[in-house]
């Protein structure tokens, strides 16, 4: 079969959308572009089974809509399959509403929204089926045999009944999967201001074994169970980028690369072992205190450790389901930073329980920390996690339109805090971090070090501070 994969374009000129990351947004205040690793992986597993095989990433390069139809038409797949989310949702609709009405094709969806409501999504009269979940065996399948009883799969009939069938087991061998095709990527295109460009994505593993409510891969698409790689079948895939590509950093995707650590320690050691020469980042819990682990990870390469630490209130933070003490927190921060690692460290407005003390308390505790760099955003409450529940059964909505589900657009407000509130909140924080004397002594050394950081920070807050509240 023919298939076309793509990360669609959009209609509006408010920028580049960003889908395969866990908070999609357009790219307003921070330049960034990251690939689409999953739908590389779908393209790579469908070439091993025979399929004739097209990806564009429209976001990336920048594609208008007619562009993009133009080259869709051109290819004329039998299947064309997009990556879609929340808030893109809606875009990529309407996209696929404009191929419909030039070529004859199957038009599937995928990705943590349509996982989530894939009955909704596929009301959508242009969508003829959605994947739910890992999509690489079930998308195949979809191709190969067609819709009926193939799990993970949703779809309409020819009369526009629409079938939800069973999902799927989640992939348990990932050393079966072949390597992403990046060979179908414009991989000079993405980047990231904190990382070493250009750079990549490398998945060990998928699924997360904590609880935040929040937390939308590991409750849509990817699980509760943390399932590794091999260090073999790992650090192969890294020898073969570093061969094929020029990359200067990569990025390990997975939620918590920490939580197998005895996966983690054979990885590192493999690393050094086969004298692997490359900067790497991964996402680790913030209360990590496992000093020899940490230290055998930067012998390996890892400057980077992306931290969620989200509020620094101890009802906020067991409310969400963190499972972290602020004091294990702050003892953990303490010692990467002692480390020399890169702290990037990520802080959220507005989950239950939250108000103006709460807030006023997290910043505090940003500052107290003092990471590297640090990211202030609304909660997202995405279909198909708790807190989207909680605020759908608590009637906290103001809109549930998917085009403002995005980290800087409130769209809930509770009794004692409303959305501006949290918006000028949103605000404060960046001022206050961002312009304190101890801070500006930081950038100063990035202003000659790291300038991309310095200039990303510095723009999301001009960003921030200049633009007219949302409503």
């Amino acid at each position: 079969m023919k298939v076309l994969l793509a990360n669609p374009p959009t209609f509006s000129q408010k920028g580049s959308f960003n889908r395969p990351v866990r908070f999609p947004t357009y790219n307003y205040a921070t330049p960034v572009m990251h690939p689409p690793l999953y739908l590389a992986y779908a393209a790579s597993y469908l070439r091993s089974r025979g399929h004739q095989v097209d990806l564009i990433d429209a976001s990336a390069l920048s594609m208008s809509v007619s562009h993009f139809t133009s080259q869709v038409e051109k290819i004329s797949p039998e299947f064309l399959v997009f990556e879609t989310s929340t808030p893109s949702f809606n875009n990529d609709s309407l996209v696929a509403r404009e191929i419909a009405k030039r070529i004859d094709t199957k038009i599937v969806f995928l990705g943590t929204h349509v996982s989530a409501r894939p009955k909704d999504s596929l009301e959508q009269s242009a969508i003829d089926a959605v994947i739910r979940g890992e999509y690489e065996i079930s998308l195949a399948e979809y191709i190969e045999q067609g819709p009926l009883n193939t799990k993970g799969v949703c779809y309409k009939t020819d009369n526009g009944e629409i079938i939800i069938n069973p999902p799927r087991e989640y992939i348990e061998n990932l050393d079966a999967l072949p390597f992403p095709a990046r060979d179908l990527l414009p991989n000079h295109k993405y980047f990231d201001p904190i990382l070493k460009n250009p750079f990549t994505f490398i998945l060990a593993g998928r699924g997360c074994p904590h609880r935040c409510t929040f937390c939308n891969w590991p409750q849509t698409l990817t699980g509760h169970r943390y399932r590794f790689r091999s260090a073999t079948n790992i650090i192969d895939e890294i020898e073969q980028i570093l061969k094929d590509y020029k990359f200067k950093s990569f990025l390990f995707n997975d939620d918590t690369l920490m939580a197998n650590k005895e996966n983690l320690r054979r990885l590192c050691q493999e690393i050094k072992r086969r004298d692997i020469k490359i900067k790497w980042g991964c996402y680790i819990r913030p209360n990590e205190k496992d000093e020899e682990l940490l230290e055998l990870m930067q012998t390996a390469g890892c400057y980077l450790l992306k931290v969620g630490i989200e509020s620094g209130n101890q009802a906020i933070l067991d409310g969400m389901k963190k499972n972290c003490k602020i004091e294990d927190i702050r003892q953990g921060i303490t010692l990467m930073k002692k480390k020399g690692f890169h702290i990037h460290a990520t802080f959220i407005f507005g989950m239950p329980g939250e108000n103006n003390s709460t807030i006023r308390q997290t910043i505090d505790f940003a500052k107290e920390l003092n990471p590297t760099t640090t990211q202030f955003s609304t909660a997202v409450p995405y279909p198909g996690t708790e807190f989207y529940e909680y605020l759908e059964r608590e009637g906290l909505f103001i809109t549930k339109n998917w085009d403002n589900f995005m980290p800087i657009r409130p769209i809930y407000q509770y009794p004692n805090l409303n959305t501006r509130q949290i918006l000028s909140w949103l605000r404060r924080a960046y001022r206050e971090y961002y312009f304190r004397p101890k801070y500006i002594w930081i950038g100063g050394k990035k202003l000659f070090t790291q300038p991309r950081v310095l200039w990303s920070s510095l723009k999301k807050l001009i960003s921030l501070t200049i633009k007219p509240l949302e409503k």
